[in-house]
């Protein structure tokens, strides 16, 4: 075998009604079948003629439900896409023709260049909105009926060109009838948000009556037409409900890069009146604070007020006789319980308590822990007791309840995970231990093991869900101000990064502390922001050596981060995304090592490439860094292009090759979505604002497209001709997945100098 394909007829028949050559008899709903039997000792009289007939659509009230494959969309659906058709398999390849009492007809297409041959499928797929339809069953059962305004339904004229077989086979052997489906498509256009119920119902008159009796009526005449309400059986049914209007196809070409605003990663601070004796340079001091998150190549620029950060040392460091509050030395455990900052020192504990905006990422962690401090203590509790030695006694009470609710997302659910290793003697920790709940009933405490010795509880989530729950801005200041339909480029910050992790530890242990937790205050208990499956973890925070830089222990540098503002995620959260570049025919793949979201409408994806090598020239013969986003599709899809948006400043590029496919080869779309008066290229540019389709709830085959051969898309070998048969119809209108490539260099290069007036 050397591949598979898949390739479409425009019907399949087997047995005698393969042998039908034209119409019954008039009046009759059976074709008749040349037959007869031949007796050995006949007399001489040989072969002798036995009518018989086929039953045709006037002797069926059902279909075996083992017969129905796919339906799509499927029964109940709660968001379908209305931009694609719905339809229905069956299971035997013949099913939609095998009661059609009629054989091939014939007809010329418009202007005589070819001839148009069909078999009348005696089944049709209809789909009417909910509000429009009844379905009942009478008392005793049987086959339920439809009932709707005629004006609902397609054409009966043209069903033929919605029944086709789909067959699967391998590339070189002949077509069979081995894994081959009959499908049945209703080319309806739907509309967003409305409830659509979906039957399977007889294409002949004789069908109609078999449940449905009326006024005596021609068996080969359509089922429905006219004016007025019409009754139907329904064979089989179902119901689903589309969501917003807008494929993916659509919604990716809305999208458009945009480069952040250099001030949309930062806000401002106000740092004129810090409080706590400190002070600085000027009583409107400001500072720009970015996020864990800001724009590709913007840093903060250096605190450059010497006062204010002097004083930020004096205030952390003070000390003298009795009890003082003063602000909190984060970080102090990690540097063997250091209480002042050593003058003019430049290390990762004196930039972390003496610059203003990486106090403020240490403080936003220490809200999160006062927020979720009863499921994180619980949590620590939690892991104490599975670990060695078990206490005896259950973890104290609660003291009170928790204030704002449970930890949101990724956090919650990887919040239990395995408890980190006992650390330090388990003669001190059981001491401890015992202590710390003897307490509880009345027994003298024993005292919290000192630093080096306790209980390290450990939660491997990603600590980003925990400042999303409490200040999402802080993710990637200024995002709402980004227009939607938004595709950007931005770059972790380590040194918020590690600032927050410092500040949640921290913190984390004097909340420990003063629950009576025999914790190790020096121990790691938090060591990842982003998560994700490769997700770079902080070394122990105790072994930072004293001289090194805030930012430089969270991996190799800054990594990219692709930001996405808009309803394409929200709508299509299984769209693939990934980084691409080629060398030598070999496509090298970059996938996201972690992503989140930051509101309803805001996804970032963050990859593992910084931006200094993504902004390096590629090696020779090696394309550029390119941004992928592709649709996730395992099925057959049919349908036509939404009408096309007005064309603006920055449209997005054009679609990419498809990746190969040997079952289901995708086709690359149009990369021009202007509005234009100009034909289809190709049947993929199609779309609802074609005249051909102007003011229609169905696609017609006839109009000015009927006898129109095109190729399936731009570039490639397969063509299609309109209304020649329903196997050229499943072609023009079938929908791959679609992908779109962006260049990285969109974002990393420096944008053009403005023109000087002259």
């Amino acid at each position: 075998m050397t591949g598979v394909r898949r390739s479409f007829l425009p019907w399949y028949r087997t047995g005698y009604a393969a042998a039908l050559t034209g119409p019954p008899p008039a009046g009759s709903g059976r074709a008749p079948v040349p037959a007869g039997v031949r007796l050995r000792d006949d007399g001489g009289r040989g072969r002798v003629a036995v009518p018989m007939v086929l039953a045709g659509p006037g002797d069926v009230v059902g279909i075996d439900p083992r017969e129905v494959g796919r339906l799509e969309p499927y029964d109940g659906c709660p968001d379908a896409e209305p931009s694609y058709f719905p339809y229905v398999e069956f299971a035997s390849p013949d099913l939609p023709w095998r009661f059609t009492p009629d054989g091939v007809r014939s007809a010329p297409l418009p202007g005589g260049q070819a001839t148009r041959e069909w078999v009348r499928p005696w089944l049709a797929l209809v789909v009417v909105p909910a509000e429009r339809a009844t379905l009942t069953v009478a008392e005793s059962g049987g086959t339920p009926v439809l009932r709707c305004p005629g004006a609902e339904l397609p054409d009966p004229g043209e069903v033929w060109a919605w029944a086709h077989v789909q067959v699967t086979h391998d590339v070189g052997d002949p077509v069979t009838a081995g894994a081959a489906v009959a499908r049945l498509i209703c080319p309806r256009r739907l509309a967003g948000g409305v409830r659509y119920l979906a039957c399977v119902v007889p294409a002949y008159a004789a069908g109609r009556d078999a449940v449905v009796p009326g006024p005596d009526a021609d068996p080969l005449a359509p089922a429905w037409g006219g004016d007025g309400d019409v009754s139907l059986p329904a064979y089989v049914q179902w119901t689903f409900t589309t969501g917003p209007g807008g494929s993916f196809e659509s919604l990716v070409r809305r999208l458009r890069p945009r480069r952040l605003p250099s001030t949309s990663g930062s806000r401002p601070l106000a740092v004129g009146a810090p409080g706590w004796g400190a002070r600085a340079g000027s009583a409107d001091a400001e500072a720009g604070m970015q996020g864990a998150l800001r724009p590709v190549g913007v840093n903060e620029p250096p605190m450059a007020d010497d006062v204010l950060a002097e004083s930020l040392r004096t205030a952390v460091s003070r000390s003298g006789p009795g009890v003082e509050l003063r602000p909190p030395l984060y970080g102090q455990d990690y540097q063997h319980g250091r209480s002042a900052l050593a003058p003019s020192g430049q290390g990762w504990l004196d930039t972390l308590n003496t610059d203003p905006r990486r106090r403020v990422a240490a403080g936003l962690a220490a809200w999160a822990v006062a927020v979720n401090q009863e499921e994180l203590v619980d949590t620590a509790w939690s892991q104490l007791a599975t670990s060695r030695p078990r206490p005896t006694s259950p973890p104290p009470d609660r003291i009170t309840d928790s204030p704002t609710g449970h930890i949101t997302g990724s956090m919650s659910s990887r919040m239990s995970g395995p408890a980190a290793p006992t650390a330090g003697p388990d003669p001190a920790l059981a001491a401890a231990v015992a202590g710390s709940l003897a307490d509880r009933h009345g027994i003298p405490v024993t005292t919290t093991p000192p630093a080096s010795e306790g209980f390290a509880p450990y939660y491997p989530g990603p600590a980003y869900a925990l400042l999303r729950g409490i200040a999402p801005e802080w993710i990637l200041p200024a995002v709402g101000d980004l227009p939607l339909d938004t595709v950007a480029l931005a770059e972790t910050n380590q040194a918020f990064v590690e600032s927050f992790l410092v500040g949640l530890n921290h913190a984390l242990a004097r909340e420990l502390q003063w629950r009576r937790y025999p914790v190790r205050a020096d121990g790691t208990f938090f060591d990842v922001f982003w998560g994700g499956a490769s997700a770079h973890r902080l070394p122990a925070l105790a072994g930072w050596n004293a001289d090194d830089a805030l930012g430089s222990h969270s991996g190799p540098g800054d990594q990219i981060v692709l930001v996405l503002r808009g309803a394409l995620l929200r709508r299509f959260p299984t769209a693939t995304i990934y980084l691409s570049r080629t060398a030598a025919s070999t496509e090298e793949l970059l996938l996201p090592a972690f992503s989140g979201r930051i509101g309803p409408d805001t996804t970032f994806l963050g990859f593992p490439l910084t931006t200094a090598a993504a902004t390096e020239p590629p090696p020779a013969g090696t394309t550029p860094w390119t941004v992928i986003i592709q649709e996730s599709v395992s099925h057959t899809r049919f349908g036509l292009d939404d009408p096309p948006t007005e064309p603006v400043d920055q449209p997005i590029p054009a679609p990419a090759d498809p990746p190969a496919d040997p079952v289901n080869p995708p086709v690359p779309n149009p990369a021009d979505d202007q509005v234009s008066a100009e034909p289809p290229q190709s049947w993929q540019d199609l779309d609802w604002s074609h005249p051909h389709l102007a003011d229609r709830t169905h696609v017609p085959m006839a109009g000015p497209l009927a006898g129109v051969t095109l190729p399936a898309a731009r570039g490639s070998a397969a063509t299609a001709t309109w209304a020649l048969d329903a196997a050229q119809t499943a072609v023009a209108v079938q929908q791959p997945a679609f992908r779109v490539r962006i260049p990285l260099a969109l974002w990393l290069t420096p944008p053009p100098e403005p023109e000087q007036p002259s």
